[in-house]
């Protein structure tokens, strides 16, 4: 089926992975309500995986969403914060150089787009305590130098490493499932990495530190996050 309806407004802005995800969700509902066949979701998921702006799904979902439901579908979820990191556009940003690592501990607010840039003192982004609103967010690595990448989530959390290139000396190694369980987020970590990445749970001594920077100074990374400035 095809639909002339306009797209919404701002259709050629760009989507990322959160509304591709939501995409396919609904693709999945629609095949279940009997409302497009399985050969039409066969035929549609591919193109919401490869869309690459909100025209690209409008063409997917514009028979199966009305125009307020479309709205909504590109709007912000409930509770999450509309300002830098909202967008795939423009996301949070955190740098540091040589021996300078980039390290986000304690209470966090996590946004939809991260975008990491380390060297050789490598970066741990921990999301032990950090509070996340946006059901999947996108951390890009930029890595060089051999620094190392550790990534700790807690329980019931996904994430995806499917996406991040490594060089014949890097290594990959998770012990978290791709699929977040029951409502937990999912992260899609992708990007170049040069030396080593590791995501897991935290360790009891994670769950220490946590405690001590919700203790000491609960704000201080949310301060990071809001200004954006290199850790």
């Amino acid at each position: 089926m095809t639909d002339d309806r306009p797209s919404p407004a701002e259709g050629h802005l760009r989507v990322g992975t959160f509304h591709r995800e939501r995409a396919l969700t609904e693709l999945r509902n629609a095949a279940a309500d009997d409302r497009i066949t399985f050969d039409e979701l066969d035929a549609r998921v591919p193109r919401a995986l490869q869309a690459h702006s909100r025209d690209d799904l409008v063409a997917v979902l514009g028979d199966l969403l009305d125009s307020a439901q479309l709205a909504a579908f590109f709007g912000t979820p409930a509770g999450a914060s509309e300002g830098p990191g909202s967008r795939w556009e423009d996301p949070v940003r955190l740098t540091g150089t040589g021996m300078r690592a980039v390290r986000l501990l304690g209470p966090w607010d996590v946004p939809a787009f991260l975008e990491v840039t380390y060297s050789t003192g490598g970066t741990v982004l921990d999301f032990t305590v950090a509070t996340a609103t946006w059901p999947v967010v996108d951390v890009v690595l930029v890595g060089s130098g051999m620094g190392p990448a550790l990534v700790i989530v807690p329980e019931g959390w996904g994430v995806d490493t499917q996406g991040l290139q490594v060089d014949s000396t890097s290594t990959v190694s998770s012990s978290v499932a791709t699929r977040p369980t029951g409502e937990h987020p999912r992260i899609i970590l992708r990007g170049r990495a040069t030396g080593s990445v590791t995501v897991r749970t935290p360790r009891p001594r994670d769950l220490r530190r946590a405690e001590r920077a919700v203790r000491s100074d609960p704000d201080a990374t949310r301060r990071v996050m809001t200004t954006g400035r290199d850790v």
